[in-house]
């Protein structure tokens, strides 16, 4: 039984008011287990912690508990027909896809008494299904994107102490996502101290806490970007190296990241900002299409070029080469010739008139 504080609808006008009701929430359900103070307090902290799925579940539940005191709707014993309701309302005023939906769906099923309930109910089930099924056709194969405007781009960007710090660190973001297939996140989340040259001239750094797990327990991730076999310009080792000597971070802490904020150089930048640049600075340079993914701008290439599926799976940290060939490649028919293959088999020589045939049966 959730206390007072969480079951009264007490008309919260900020976020904060709203945000520790749905602290308490969580707290109450963990305690209603009969959980000792310091089993609570660790599960507590792996909830609440900043991760990118948090912070989608915090917001997600913060609109459904604005939402739920505006129709008078329990916080945490609310019905199946009103989650579609709530469902129905934020889609309708903020035009939001299936897939946004779903994630709704299960931050605020995490809300109820009966998480599993909730999350399984038949008529929640029903709407999402007939969204989907209403939901416009998408289009399974995407053709390559052709990266070389962006790498001519990038080419006029000098890899030079003397490059501005902000363009200099965009051409550095752009390289390693290209060349290692890093998404923003990983790329905020490379340790400075980690970042290193080989003697063979590659560039070593480490990825601390992806996105990926093993075994549920967060990992580190090593990386080996090779240099450039003829092109300084496009060398992300070359120009590691004109970003690690730049006079403006000559007074940086060894303790922070590899990307940061070019104003203040002490406040590490956000996988945000990181993701603005790319699209801005060199996706849009090569396509109009929205939400393209350097990941798969690069790795689908890769894959044309001859580089092994295994090793692209590998190095992107994918459960499995299904989740590259079905979210990630690009040209997944466009060099098949199907045709030749299909209708082959027919000698010249041996060709067959059926008009000739019918004449004579005729006889």
């Amino acid at each position: 039984m959730m206390n007072d504080v969480v079951l009264q609808h007490t008309s919260p006008s900020t976020t904060q008011e709203l945000d520790a009701i749905r602290v308490a929430i969580i707290r109450n359900k963990l305690e209603s287990q009969h959980l000792n103070e310091h089993a609570v307090s660790d599960l507590l902290r792996q909830r609440l912690a900043p991760t990118a799925t948090n912070k989608g579940y915090c917001k997600n539940q913060l609109r459904f508990l604005e939402w739920a005191q505006q129709h008078n709707v329990s916080f945490t014993a609310f019905s199946g027909v009103d989650m579609v309701n709530f469902l129905a309302d934020i889609r309708q005023s903020h035009g939001l896809q299936m897939a946004t939906l779903k994630t709704m769906r299960a931050a605020v099923a995490h809300l109820h008494d009966n998480t599993n309930s909730m999350s399984t109910n038949p008529l929640v089930n029903s709407y999402l299904d007939s969204l989907s099924k209403q939901a416009a056709p998408v289009a399974i194969h995407r053709p390559t994107v052709d990266m070389s405007p962006a790498l001519v781009y990038a080419r006029t960007i000098p890899s030079r102490s003397t490059t501005p710090l902000q363009v200099l660190q965009q051409k550095l973001a752009f390289l390693l996502a290209m060349s290692a297939f890093l998404r923003p996140s990983d790329l905020a989340r490379i340790p400075f101290a980690s970042c290193g040259i080989s003697t063979s001239g590659c560039l070593l750094f480490q990825v601390v806490a992806p996105k990926e797990t093993r075994k549920k327990r967060r990992i580190i991730k090593p990386f080996t970007v090779h240099p450039h076999a003829s092109d300084n310009e496009l060398c992300p080792v070359q120009c590691f190296k004109a970003l690690r000597d730049h006079p403006a971070m000559r007074s940086r802490r060894e303790d922070s990241p590899l990307f940061v904020k070019s104003n203040n150089i002490h406040q590490p930048l956000s996988s945000s900002t990181i993701s603005s640049w790319l699209p801005q600075g060199f996706i849009s340079l090569c396509t109009s299409e929205s939400d393209v993914s350097l990941r798969s701008s690069a790795s689908s290439p890769a894959l044309d070029l001859g580089v092994s599926r295994d090793d692209i799976v590998t190095l992107d940290n994918w459960a499995s080469s299904n989740t590259f060939t079905h979210h990630y490649q690009r040209n997944h028919m466009a060099n098949v010739d199907f045709t030749s293959v299909v209708l082959s088999g027919v000698e010249d020589d041996d060709f067959f008139d059926a008009q000739d045939s019918f004449s004579g049966s005729a006889q």
